[in-house]
């Protein structure tokens, strides 16, 4: 607030707490085999381009295969190319699997698995792959020798000493200083306060310090963490050194240190563990040699059959070290992995030593989508949990498993879960309309808890992509991914609210089934949504819009429960700057007029019901829904309602005759 003492205008600027933007609704996942690729490992692509370079199988021509046909098809990349032919933009791919990736522990000082190598494409192939590890040092063998000035005393002033001409510059603010003497016993040294010229300022006064003696560095005690190198050429925070030099008997001795920290001056600053116990002499006298920091880093060497070797040099277990690890190897063949249990051993216990040849702990086996079931699947949906801009979620090749109904049920359980994203599911290939088994029954299997999943029948038949001749085959293929893309395609036409019904299918040419008015009523009913070819047609149309809870009337359209989707998360994405703030009236009514502003923007947009506003929602923010137990207890409470608009699913006309001819009235 500005100081209001000259007769004026003053701004003051406000920050509002913003609107709610609105989250997206058409980021697709889709969870299958694949050719190539990473498995269990979410893939962000935005057309099916970068699907066939990730997950396509590379071909002599340059191009990429990414149809598994043998010896039977699956479906994941047919369902990812008929998202995009419908209009999809963004999706993740989830490749699953039982390739195994070959995989070298490599161990510490202490035993203990400190990181593992592991072929960055899983399969047999990698099994050729060995592993190496070498002693390293950024330091070189010679190590960075101690900073050690001296200088002859010319004059003593109190705590002010003249050193010899231009030696002053050899000194720094913060060096530790002592008198020439082997013994160098600890109460005859100083700190130097301050450099002028060549007077330099102690902390104290140094017994028997008399002109003409020599002023050097004092030698580095066990208690000392602190002191300056000459140069700092392959010394970083984080690196593990070797602390060599002489006692004051010239005894070599030597202890392992890590470096906290370095400063520009040359200081560095070591841990106070693991502690010394050794005085290395920093005296000037005949036959005395400089300590040195020598570093302690090792070297991996991956040898990959048909290439060069890789080496990789300077790396260091210590996350502060710029050669980390996981951070300072980069291969096309391999990656570097933390071990499931961390090593906990520390300085020197972590180095690496050297081994010739690391024994590889897991053998590269190759992929048999033929074997993949629900624990692979559910193994996918797991790495999908902690992304959040998932919408919709899809299996293709689920429903042509032998555990289609484990694999469903996890399938839908992962989106109730997480209450963000909505599950489109697919009926068995060649299945009966009724009966047992048929669509009508699988539909019952599905968990149907508050409407997060739909169920699309019958499969979809495209013109075969992996065919040869002048007369294109044509192959059924589950409809999940073409859906996902009508989703998509739907809502950035005309917003989430739409249903994604009454619209084409495109890049197909007809149905596993075609089915007329009479078989689709019972199946509509049971929460079933028919894919349809009218007479006189040859367009295949989404002609069902319901959820598979068709016992609620709140959750049995795709396009509520995934409006509401929209509208829930968008609130808890936009109100995060509500959080610690006051729990007062003024935030209540912050939030208040965020709110009312985002859901008549909503409103407006045709996905509330209701003539006005306040017909079409409301939100409640009082000490009704807020009383001070609740506000105690670091808690605010909003209370929202909305009124979705539902899609107009039977158009009843009701016809009357009257002498001039009909007369229609739509109800």
């Amino acid at each position: 607030m500005p100081i209001l003492d000259v007769p004026g205008v003053y701004i003051n600027e406000v920050t509002s707490p913003g609107v709610i933007a609105g989250v997206g609704t058409s980021t697709a996942a889709f969870i299958g085999p694949a050719l190539n690729g990473p498995i269990n490992v979410p893939t962000r692509i935005s057309s099916f381009d970068d699907f066939l370079k990730t997950f396509g199988q590379p071909q002599a021509d340059g191009t990429f295969n990414p149809y598994i046909v043998g010896p039977r098809t699956f479906y994941m990349a047919f369902g990812v190319r008929g998202f995009y032919d419908n209009g999809g933009t963004q999706a993740y791919v989830v490749r699953v699997g039982t390739a195994k990736a070959a995989a070298w522990d490599v161990e510490n000082a202490a035993s203990e698995v400190a990181f593992c190598v592991q072929a960055a494409v899983a399969g047999a192939a990698a099994n050729g792959i060995t592993v190496a590890t070498q002693a390293a040092s950024a330091t070189g063998a010679g190590g960075a020798a101690l900073a050690n000035p001296s200088s002859k005393i010319g004059v003593i002033n109190g705590l002010n000493v003249t050193v010899g001409a231009g030696d002053g510059a050899k000194f720094r603010v913060g060096d530790i200083v002592t008198r020439e003497d082997p013994a160098d016993p600890p109460a005859s040294r100083a700190a130097i306060t301050q450099i002028t010229g060549d007077v330099l300022t102690l902390s104290t006064t140094i017994p028997s310090l008399a002109v003409g003696d020599t002023l050097r560095i004092a030698s580095i005690i066990p208690t000392q963490t602190t002191f300056r190198l000459a140069s700092l050429t392959g010394i970083f925070s984080g690196s593990v050194v070797k602390l060599t030099g002489m006692d004051s008997t010239k005894a070599a001795i030597a202890e392992p240190a890590l470096v906290l920290s370095v400063d520009p001056a040359g200081f560095v600053t070591l841990a106070t563990a693991p502690a010394r116990a050794k005085t290395y002499s920093m005296s000037t006298a005949a036959g005395f040699t400089t300590p040195v920091l020598i570093s302690q880093e090792f070297r991996l060497i991956v040898n990959v059959p048909g290439k060069s070797a890789q080496s990789f040099d300077n790396l260091s277990m210590v996350p502060q070290h710029p050669g980390y690890v996981f951070f300072a190897v980069s291969s096309p063949d391999v990656n570097i992995v933390a071990p499931e249990t961390p090593p906990v051993a520390a300085v020197p216990d972590n180095l690496i030593p050297a081994v010739a040849s690391v024994s590889q702990t897991v053998t590269g086996v190759d992929d048999d989508p033929n074997a993949v079931g629900l624990s692979q699947y559910q193994a996918g949906l797991d790495a999908l949990k902690d992304i959040q801009d998932v919408n919709i979620v899809t299996i293709p090749d689920a429903a042509s498993n032998a555990s289609v109904v484990a694999i469903q049920q996890a399938l839908v359980d992962h989106c109730i879960a997480k209450t963000d994203r909505f599950a489109i599911a697919d009926s068995r290939p060649g299945a009966a309309i009724s009966g047992t088994p048929s669509v009508a029954t699988q539909v019952t299997q599905i968990p149907n808890t508050r409407g997060y999943a739909a169920l699309y029948y019958p499969w979809l038949s495209i013109p075969d992509p992996t065919s040869s001749g002048p007369i294109p085959k044509s192959l059924l293929v589950p409809p999940s991914g073409a859906m996902a893309g009508i989703y998509a395609r739907t809502d950035n036409e005309r917003g989430v609210h739409k249903a994604p019904a009454n619209t084409d299918v495109r890049g197909v040419v007809g149905l596993e089934r075609v089915l007329s008015d009479a078989q689709q009523g019972p199946l509509n009913l049971a929460g079933v949504d028919v894919l349809r070819i009218f007479p006189g047609t040859s367009q295949v149309t989404v002609w069902g819009a319901r959820t598979v809870d068709v016992a609620e009337n709140d959750w049995m359209y795709v396009n509520v429960r995934r409006l509401m989707i929209y509208i829930e998360q968008s609130i808890k994405e936009g109100l995060r700057w509500a959080v610690f703030e006051p729990n007062g009236l003024p935030l209540w009514q912050r939030v208040k007029r965020t709110l009312n502003e985002f859901l008549t923007r909503v409103w407006q947009s045709g996905a509330l019901f209701g003539a006005t506003a306040d017909k079409a929602f409301y939100v409640r923010i009082d000490e009704g829904n807020n009383p001070p137990a609740l506000r105690a207890l670091g808690q605010l409470n909003i209370e929202i309602g909305v009124a979705p608009v539902r899609p107009a699913e039977f158009i009843i006309v009701t016809i009357g005759l009257w002498d001039g001819g009909a007369s229609i009235t739509e109800s």
